[in-house]
């Protein structure tokens, strides 16, 4: 089984706790688990990260490595060793308040299931406007509002992806643009 764990900080129903993702590599030795310094401590484009599993794989995975590059930058290695001791427990609440507005404010518009973490939504574009997610993305960016049409992500054309990893202004200005899409 092969686990990407990128987001693995971000588990908002926790108990009110920051707290790691549950991890089937917690039960099962023939896990291969992913996990990246990208997200959690906002290290976006150093592209660290590291890998736990069984040690024939890892071979093979270090096998490819040395074909393929060198190895990470130090700085960045230096840096990903300090985040391990980073608590970030404030952004990680930040986020979540901001995952909160979100749903309150798109609900009973926008169908939406709340998000358990990371730093996205996924609402479907309201089916009474007879237009695509792809349309209404279009619609949204002459707004100066943009969003991702959901066929990148999926096969359907229905939804799309919002970030709410910006500041809190320019969300909320953000969501009363999505808010009058919405109308039609």
């Amino acid at each position: 089984m092969l686990s990407d764990e990128i987001y693995d900080r971000f588990c908002y129903e926790s108990g009110g706790a920051v707290m790691r993702c549950p991890t089937p590599a917690a039960y099962s030795r023939n896990t291969l688990l992913l996990r990246g310094f990208s997200k959690t401590y906002a290290m976006t484009g150093w592209r660290l990260g590291y890998a736990v599993g069984p040690e024939p794989i890892i071979e093979q995975m270090a096998k490819l490595q040395q074909y393929s590059f060198v190895c990470a930058p130090s700085m960045a290695q230096y840096a990903g060793v300090a985040a391990l001791d980073y608590d970030v427990t404030s952004h990680v609440e930040a986020y979540r308040r901001k995952r909160d507005l979100v749903v309150d404010r798109l609900a009973g518009v926008y169908e939406l299931t709340r998000p358990g973490g990371a730093f996205y939504a996924f609402p479907e574009v309201p089916r009474r406007l007879g237009i695509t997610g792809t349309q209404f993305v279009e619609r949204a960016i002459d707004r100066n509002v943009l969003i991702i049409p959901g066929n990148v992500f999926s096969n359907r054309d229905t939804h799309f992806r919002l970030s709410y990893a910006c500041d809190t202004a320019m969300l909320e200005r953000g969501l009363d643009v999505l808010l009058d899409l919405a109308k039609g």
